[in-house]
């Protein structure tokens, strides 16, 4: 150890969040998958190990930085560094090598979303006490315009809540771990994708009003799906609800609100992630999945604190 590494390992603060997540994440986990699934091209320098780049990603989603920006902290921030495992002599991948990795990470991001989700089942953290799915908007990076050809969101469409996309989350009802996410243009209707959300193994599921169709649909899986008001004939008030579905409707909602806390959670923290970072569908679809993993490995540092205490 040089004199600088020795004045760098004396000096550096203590980051409580980061050095939680040095310790409890499983590292070999990402790094196993992350080489499964890109292909690296062979010849030239030597290329950043994509478990480094991985982290910078992470930093990425939960400090609200750009590829500029994480790459400025990252060499500012000494914490930064130690959580990277990168010493003070040690080179910093660039905005330009960040970008290349968010690329390759794309396709594979839902598989390894996926494989964080067997890693808990393992954990015994997902006890099948029910799942709540429900949608969110995400306003497209650009504005439309008024002939759709000229858009530069090609795949950002309108919707009910304005341009843009339309994120649905799979959330576990106990833990508020986040299952699957799935990511469409804002034009469908929140129920349709419903069956593209789901894990394939849920007993129970709760649901708001928008989801009524799918009451009676879903074999095998018992639904807590709001009650809505049906219209009342033309120039006539809308009746109310009886009283039993008035009960349940609350009854389910202290349940289902547990998975708007996630969506609370991304756009409010996390430098309040309200609008698309990217252009194009498969892009902000990895920005979910990014941002879900970036969610369920706090979430689990704090269910780890929670069973220790």
């Amino acid at each position: 150890m040089n004199f600088a590494q020795f004045v760098f390992d004396g000096v550096c603060p203590e980051h409580r969040f980061l050095e939680e997540m040095q310790t409890v994440v499983p590292w070999e986990l990402f790094d196993r998958e992350l080489k499964r699934g890109i292909v690296r091209k062979s010849g030239g320098r030597p290329p950043f190990p994509l478990l480094l780049l991985f982290k910078m990603h992470l930093l990425q989603v939960w400090f609200g930085l750009s590829d500029q920006g994480c790459e400025f902290q990252v060499k500012d921030r000494l914490s930064f560094r130690k959580f990277l495992g990168l010493g003070i002599e040690q080179k910093v991948p660039d905005s330009t090598t960040l970008e290349d990795f968010r690329h390759d990470f794309e396709p594979i991001a839902e598989q390894v979303l996926a494989k964080l989700d067997e890693f808990f089942k393992e954990k015994g953290l997902l006890l099948k006490e029910g799942n709540v799915v429900d949608a969110t908007f995400i306003r497209a990076n650009s504005r439309p315009r008024k002939d759709p050809e000229q858009n530069s969101d090609v795949d950002a469409d309108h919707g009910h809540k304005g341009f843009g996309y339309t994120a649905t989350a799979n959330v576990d009802v106990k833990t508020k771990l986040v299952r699957k996410v799935h990511t469409t243009s804002a034009r469908p209707h929140d129920s349709r994708m419903l069956e593209e959300s789901l894990k394939g193994d849920e007993n129970l599921l709760y649901a708001d009003s928008a989801y009524a169709g799918h009451r009676h649909k879903l074999k095998g899986i018992k639904t807590r799906i709001l009650y809505k008001r049906q219209r009342g004939k033309k120039g006539e008030p809308t009746p109310e609800l009886p009283k039993r579905k008035q009960f349940l409707n609350k009854a389910y909602a202290k349940v289902r609100a547990r998975g708007e806390h996630v969506f609370a959670c991304w756009k409010t923290g996390w430098g309040g992630i309200r609008r698309a970072w990217y252009r194009g569908l498969e892009r902000v679809n990895q920005q979910m999945q990014s941002l879900a993993i970036a969610y369920n490995l706090r979430r689990y540092g704090y269910l780890t604190r929670e069973k220790c205490a």
